[in-house]
């Protein structure tokens, strides 16, 4: 994996960056998120959150300056603050642009938030009453010095995007809005049927009003969010989206969305081999783009992805793996050494079976070395799992076999539900397929059937293969085809003549920083072409986690383009 070397981060802010009397309301120190940057004649003006906590009561949208191109920061102050307690709402995520005549503008949606009601999903904190969000907007003609009050600009709220300013003078960012659909199967709790979808805010006065919308996207089983927004050329706009569905937790990867009319209308989106969070996507002087985002449901990191405008991208799959020895490829085999615990599994996650409907096949030819193991595991749309007794399949002749997505029970605990085994030699190469279609699970061994039942009530929307458990297994191929009725269908194939199932991401995604407490980023590139990225990270993480309390600094990340392409 491309990383960005340790010499070229700089400390923008942590803790101890704060006089005494610029009071934290929690004893652990502050909490830094939500970083942006902007070039400007006089130097580099970041901005970010700075809060008690991820689910803050307490809230300050906060301004620095650096004068030498990032390495060191200075002029850290407040230019709003909301609390809980007093002001019953919290800024959320401040994000910042510069526009073409020189102002700077910070647009930020405010929640509101009483101690009482707690942190609240984006699709509850939409609901009115008590709850209820807005977007405004802070102003700056000074370079990032004075900045105005904030102005109002919408009453949705709703994770705006950065604003962007058209070739036409036209401005504009995205939000999301939250909708009611009961189109969704068995949809994901806690949202239910409510489904997020995004929209272009439109000002065509030069950011007074901003009455003009179009909708970006509105699909419930994608659940679109956290949009990026580029104009790529004159007229041309380029979306780029979170998914909502589930939180992203399934496998589906970002989409991207054109339009062709300067945002009027947008046209069907297409997948991207990208799983990201907040992304952020400007062009580089170079006409390349580059777009800096949070991986969640891969293995948990801040990126940046460099491509051409010309390149197509195509689906590609995520993968959740901490320790990368613990995938290696071996002559024709990739070997998968891993034990137990989160940093020591392997896994590759494709497309998800949307529905009950989904037909989803998946073949791997793939054995287990000898001894103590737990095995492999595959997730086809239900759970599976290769152990040293042959194959384990989830049971569904009991009263009590209701299943979460991995094949655990919801019902007597955390024991796996009951277990039926066909028993193979799986020290031996073996060709597995199964076919889950029409609420039966058939499964082959090189070729011949050696089971097909019924797994109704236990079908689950992974695809999914690895390990999670202490073992080696070993592998030469995958074959995967997911088939969704009402969404995009994928066919996947590979092998170990083709590098790793992840190899796009190992040999074109750049790490800012490993950790599961990062993100929203974003950057923008100095006259001399240094590439300054700003982003929050916790190097304690993964040691420590939440539980603990490390709170998050922010980063500067400085870079050339060949440094990331």
């Amino acid at each position: 994996m491309k990383k960005i070397p340790e010499e070229h981060k700089y400390l923008i802010a942590n803790s101890e960056t704060y006089p005494k009397d610029f009071h934290c309301p929690n004893p652990r120190g502050w909490y830094h998120s939500v970083g942006n940057v902007v070039a400007t004649p006089e130097g580099l003006v970041a901005v970010y959150r700075l809060s008690d906590s991820h689910c803050a009561v307490y809230s300050h949208i906060m301004v620095a300056y650096s004068d030498d191109g990032g390495k060191s920061w200075h002029g850290h102050h407040s230019i709003s603050h909301r609390n809980a307690w007093w002001d019953h709402c919290i800024w959320i995520a401040p994000q910042l642009s510069r526009l073409r005549d020189g102002r700077l503008v910070v647009i930020c949606d405010l929640g509101h938030r009483t101690t009482h009601h707690g942190w609240p999903m984006l699709s509850q904190w939409q609901k009115r009453p008590p709850r209820g969000m807005a977007n405004y907007l802070f102003w700056s003609e000074d370079n990032g010095r004075i900045w105005s009050d904030p102005i109002q600009c919408d009453k949705v709220g709703g994770e705006p995007g950065y604003v962007i300013e058209l070739s036409d003078g036209t401005l504009v960012y995205t939000r999301t809005d939250s909708a009611e659909s009961d189109a969704m199967e068995d949809p994901p709790l806690p949202w239910g049927n409510i489904y997020y979808r995004n929209t272009a805010v439109f000002s065509d006065d030069g950011g007074k009003t901003w009455e003009r919308t179009s909708i970006i996207t509105d699909a419930p089983s994608q659940g679109d969010c956290e949009v990026g927004l580029v104009e790529m050329e004159p007229g041309h706009l380029m979306a780029i989206t979170r998914i909502g569905f589930g939180g992203g937790q399934f496998g589906q990867p970002s989409r991207l969305v054109h339009s062709f009319d300067n945002g009027r209308s947008w046209e069907e989106p297409s997948l991207t081999p990208l799983y990201a969070q907040r992304p952020a996507v400007h062009k580089l002087q170079s006409g390349k783009l580059m777009v800096t985002y949070r991986n969640r449901w891969g293995t948990p990191a801040s990126y940046a992805f460099v491509w051409d405008p010309n390149e197509t991208l195509k689906y590609e799959p995520t993968s959740f793996i901490w320790d990368e020895d613990r995938c290696r490829i071996e002559g024709e085999e990739m070997v998968l050494q891993t034990d137990e615990g989160e940093e020591n599994q392997v896994m590759f996650s494709l497309y998800p079976a949307i529905d009950r409907r989904s037909r989803v096949e998946v073949e791997a030819e793939v054995r287990l070395d000898a001894g103590e193991t737990a095995g492999c595991v595959l997730y086809t749309g239900c759970f599976i799992r290769l152990t040293s007794e042959g194959i384990l399949l989830p049971d569904n002749s009991g009263e009590d076999n209701e299943v979460d997505a991995t094949g655990k029970a919801l019902k007597g605990g955390m024991e796996r539900v009951n277990q039926e085994c066909i028993p193979v030699d799986t020290t031996e190469w073996h060709r597995y397929q199964f076919v889950r279609e029409g609420g039966k699970l058939s499964c082959f061994v090189d070729g011949e059937l050696a089971l097909k039942r019924s797994i109704k009530g236990l079908e689950s929307r992974l695809v999914r293969f690895g390990s999670e458990s202490r073992g080696v297994s070993r592998w030469k191929s995958v074959k995967a085809m997911i088939e969704n009725p009402d969404d995009y269908s994928i066919h996947w194939d590979w092998k170990t003549s083709m590098g790793y199932p992840d190899q796009f991401r190992r040999d074109r995604m750049v790490v800012l920083d490993y950790t599961g407490d990062s993100g929203y980023s974003n950057w923008d590139q100095a006259e001399d072409g240094t590439i300054v990225i700003v982003d929050y990270t916790n190097d304690d993480f993964r040691n420590a986690g939440w539980e603990k309390g490390v709170q998050p600094v922010l980063k500067a990340y400085l870079a050339k383009e060949e440094d990331l392409s």
